[in-house]
């Protein structure tokens, strides 16, 4: 596949597979080139396999590792951080995020139409091109 030159690379980092596909889909509706990763160590091996130049990490707070591997890639990929806060009272990790996206409750009937306005306004919060 051909990604046009500009295209913002978002990294999702979740261990909800189902989640991180929904979510994805979104982010390559907005023109966004979408990396998925269920658990943090995935997430920094694709990164350095394929000298991954990412723009965005959207990743769930409560994953073993988030803060290093956030951190990590931050340092390396100069990328920009969203916080995927978990539903209910799990515990979480204080990333520094540039955003928090506020995870759908279980049960919660939420189409990926509802959400577009929140990932534009979370692209243009970040300052990513596809948010326009």
């Amino acid at each position: 596949m051909i990604v046009p030159l500009g295209t913002p690379t978002v990294l999702i980092v979740d261990e909800d597979v189902g989640f991180v596909w929904w979510l994805g889909e979104i982010f390559h509706e907005l023109g966004c080139r979408v990396i998925p990763a269920l658990n943090c160590q995935e997430a920094l091996s694709f990164a350095s396999a394929v000298n991954l130049a990412v723009d965005l990490i959207v990743a769930s707070q409560a994953l073993p590792g988030v803060l290093r591997m956030t951190r990590t890639l931050q340092r390396a990929r100069s990328a920009k951080v969203v916080a995927i806060e978990p539903s209910g009272n799990s515990h979480h990790v204080d990333l520094h995020a540039h955003a928090v996206l506020r995870r759908p409750a279980i049960g919660d009937n939420v189409s990926r139409v509802e959400w577009i306005p929140t990932v534009r306004r979370i692209l243009a919060l970040v300052g990513t091109r596809a948010a326009s």
